[in-house]
C-alpha cells in the first residue's frame, strides 16, 4: 500500500528539520572552537562573579572559545534580569571542565556525529572509566572522548573544591540531564541555556 502525499509530506519535513538542526549543531560546534579571547571588559565581569581565586582559576583553564560561549551566556542570563550568583558562577563555570585532557575541535564534531548516528560507540569510546581520564584503564587517545562527555560530573566537582555555591555546583552537574519539575524557573532557566551545547541542541531536535 503506498504511502499518502501527507505522510510522505510530512516525513521529509522531518528529514528536512532533523538535518539542518544537525548541521547547525556541527557548524556551532565549529566555529566556538576558533576566535578571540575574552575582552578586558569580560574579565572584570569575570572577576566581579567569582571572587575566589579557585574559581577564577577554573575560568582561566578553559579554552578561549569556551570563555566566549559563558560571558555570553552569563550576559544572557543577567539581561533576562537573572543575578543569583548560583546561577552567574554556573553560567561562567559550566564547561570548566573541556579545559586540559587535550580536547580538540576534531573530538567535538565525533561526539556531536557519534550521539547522532553510533551511540553505541560513544558507549564504548568512555567504557569503565566513569569519566576519570585518569583512569588507568582510559587509553591515551580516548581521553579527550571521556573528558568531554564526563564533564558535567568532573565540572561540578572541581567548582565544588573552589567553593561555589552548591546550586552552581548542582547546575553544572545537571546541565546536559533531563530537567525535573522540582527545579525551580530560575534553576530551570540556567540549566536550559547551558544545555545549549551540540549534544542538547541534537537531543532536542528528536
Amino acid at each position: 500500500m503506498r504511502d499518502s502525499p501527507i505522510r510522505v509530506s510530512a516525513f521529509l519535513h522531518r528529514a528536512h528539520y532533523r538535518s539542518s538542526q544537525f548541521f547547525k549543531a556541527i557548524g556551532a560546534t565549529i566555529s566556538a572552537t576558533i576566535g578571540a579571547p575574552v575582552t578586558e571588559d569580560d574579565r572584570v565581569l569575570v572577576e566581579s562573579v567569582l571572587a575566589a581565586p579557585a574559581q577564577r582559576a577554573l575560568f582561566d583553564c578553559m579554552p578561549a572559545a569556551d570563555q566566549r560561549h559563558a560571558v555570553a551566556l552569563l550576559n544572557t542570563l543577567r539581561a533576562e534580569g537573572h543575578d543569583h550568583p548560583a546561577l552567574m558562577q554556573a553560567a561562567l563555570l559550566h564547561d570548566a571542565a573541556k579545559g586540559g585532557a587535550g580536547i580538540t575541535v576534531f573530538h567535538r564534531v565525533a561526539v556531536v556525529l557519534l550521539r547522532a548516528f553510533r551511540p553505541t560507540w560513544l558507549t564504548w569510546l568512555v567504557r569503565d572509566s566513569d569519566q576519570n581520564v585518569s583512569d588507568s584503564r582510559v587509553s591515551l587517545w580516548r581521553r579527550p572522548f571521556v573528558r568531554y562527555v564526563g564533564h558535567p560530573a568532573t565540572g561540578a566537582d572541581w567548582a565544588e573544591e573552589a567553593g561555589c555555591h552548591p546550586m552552581a555546583v548542582s547546575i553544572i552537574r545537571r546541565h546536559q540531564s533531563p530537567l525535573s519539575p522540582s527545579d525551580d524557573a530560575s534553576n530551570r532557566r540556567v540549566i536550559r541555556r547551558v544545555g545549549r551545547s551540540v549534544t542538547r541542541a541534537i537531543a532536542g531536535s528528536r
